[in-house]
């Protein structure tokens, strides 16, 4: 049997099976290397063509376009149903819950983090930066964190619907009125430690 370049109603099968096969969002560009596409617009063009039949199914999946990106995942309405099935965390507890506060208060102060969590926190947010889930941006003399893109494709724009949100809600508890406005500005002292 011969290959043969997929077009057309091809093209649109081989990019449903790549999304169904990926675990993450696919850009664009990933899109157009499967179908051996060198047209970005007309790759777009057909992965729009995609979602809307996709979409069209009487079916639990569905395909959402994450700003140029493509993900097929479970819809919100069965999630709950099925999300104890899928693969366990690669988190501890203590970095669940490092992540929750950052997603519930996001965009948050680093330094507020370690205030809340202990030193750990430090590690807890180089591990999260170095798996792409959160972004810190300069903040006077700490960072400001918040969430990325990558987060809201592994868990989904209800991420704090579940266990999160219990974590979330468990910190949150643990915070008094003065904690909650913690004001960090004498953190940002210079020769402070």
């Amino acid at each position: 049997m011969s290959y043969t370049k997929p077009v057309g109603p091809a093209a649109k099968k081989v990019l449903e099976a790549a999304l169904f096969m990926s675990p993450k969002a696919l850009p664009i560009e990933e899109m157009a290397k499967v179908i051996e596409n060198e047209s970005l617009l007309e790759t777009h063009r057909i992965a729009k063509e995609l979602l809307t039949e996709f979409n069209g199914r009487d079916s639990a999946l569905e395909i959402v376009d994450l700003s140029g990106s493509f993900q097929m995942k479970v819809r919100s309405d069965f999630e709950e149903n099925v999300q104890h099935m899928a693969a366990s965390s690669e988190f501890n507890k203590s970095v669940q819950k490092t992540l929750a506060l950052i997603a519930f208060k996001q965009p948050i102060k680093q330094s507020l983090v370690i205030k809340l969590r202990n030193n750990k926190g430090y590690d807890h947010v180089h591990l999260l930066l170095e798996k792409g889930l959160v972004s810190k941006s300069p903040f006077g003399r700490t960072f400001l964190l918040k969430t990325t893109k990558k987060f809201l494709e592994q868990f989904g724009k209800n991420a704090l619907k579940g266990n999160e949100e219990a974590l979330a809600k468990e910190l949150g508890a643990q915070l008094t009125q003065e904690t909650a406005n913690f004001d960090d500005s004498a953190l940002d002292v210079p020769g402070k430690p």
